[in-house]
């Protein structure tokens, strides 16, 4: 699978093995020489980068296996700092043959002469897509579980003042409970005062039922009563009717003797006089007997 060209064989001169163990290293090998040209590549960098065989890319520049942005970004800077370091290991960008993004964790090792001149640049890479992709999925999951742990967090304050409030609430139930059984044996006082009253309202019920037959009773009694006091009164004023009518002629019977006692009086006057002429009695006797007739008629 690998080239062997002179420049691997210089390469690989301890012994001949160096494309036996190249192939089959995990990690993905190339030589490229000083201009950055391929003169060996291993199965895994050709199966990293999408070819069958090293027939299609020996030959090639180094750029071919990478994006003109990875080219000037990653390897570049890379290749610079190779001729005086002469080894440097970074994260790579490479380009598979499809046009798919292959992450790798890239060393370059410069192999220089007797004088110091770059003569070859091996490239060690390994391919960190899936490396990637899971630190990726693991930067995700790390971010999804902070925010996960965010959520439980305000979620875990909230339910910490929940549970303060339904404490609070709880509390206030407590109180109300006890308020409320308060009220329950306040309750129970008032039904059982209830019930003596409506026992005590039965009785006055009874009591008032009696004194209402007394009350019916005693009206009836009055009514009785106010009927024969009206008969009593009618016959009172009938009596006094003619108590009226008999003092009415009473009156009239007094005025008629006055009427005659004056008469009398008057005769009695005379009487004297007519008596004197026939007795022949003297003034002074005859004064006498007019004051003795008029005391008899006035007496008794």
């Amino acid at each position: 699978m690998g080239a062997n060209t002179p420049i691997s064989r210089r390469a690989s001169g301890t012994g001949g093995f160096f494309n036996v163990i190249a192939d089959r290293a995990q990690e993905a090998i190339a030589v490229f020489d000083a201009d950055g040209v391929l003169h060996y590549a291993n199965s895994s960098w050709l199966k990293m980068h999408g070819y069958a065989h090293t027939n299609e890319i020996l030959g090639k520049k180094i750029a071919v296996f990478h994006s003109k942005e990875q080219f000037a970004a990653d390897v570049l800077p890379l290749l610079q700092e190779i001729i005086n370091r002469g080894q440097i290991s970074g994260p790579v960008g490479h380009m598979h043959k499809s046009g798919t993004v292959v992450s790798t964790n890239t060393t370059m090792v410069a192999l220089k002469d007797a004088a110091g001149a770059v003569r070859a640049i091996i490239v060690y890479a390994i391919d960190t897509t899936e490396q990637e992709r899971l630190n990726g999925e693991i930067r995700n999951l790390k971010v999804e579980a902070e925010k996960r742990m965010s959520d439980l967090t305000s979620t875990a304050s909230r339910l910490q003042d929940r549970a303060k409030e339904l404490e609070m609430v709880e509390n206030l139930l407590r109180a109300r409970g006890a308020e409320l059984e308060s009220i329950n044996k306040q309750l129970w006082q008032y039904m059982s005062e209830r019930e003596q009253l409506q026992e005590q309202l039965q009785n006055l019920r009874t009591v008032l039922a009696e004194k209402e037959k007394e009350i019916t009773n005693l009206v009836n009694q009055i009514e009785r009563q106010r009927v024969e006091q009206a008969k009593q009164e009618h016959r009172w004023k009938t009596q006094y009717a003619s108590l009226t009518d008999a003092i009415g002629k009473l009156r009239e019977d007094i005025v008629e003797m006055r009427h005659q006692e004056v008469e009398f009086l008057d005769g009695i006057d005379e009487y004297p006089k007519s008596v004197g002429a026939k007795s022949k009695l003297d003034p002074e006797q005859l004064k006498q007997l007019s004051s003795m007739a008029k005391k008899f008629a006035t007496s008794g």
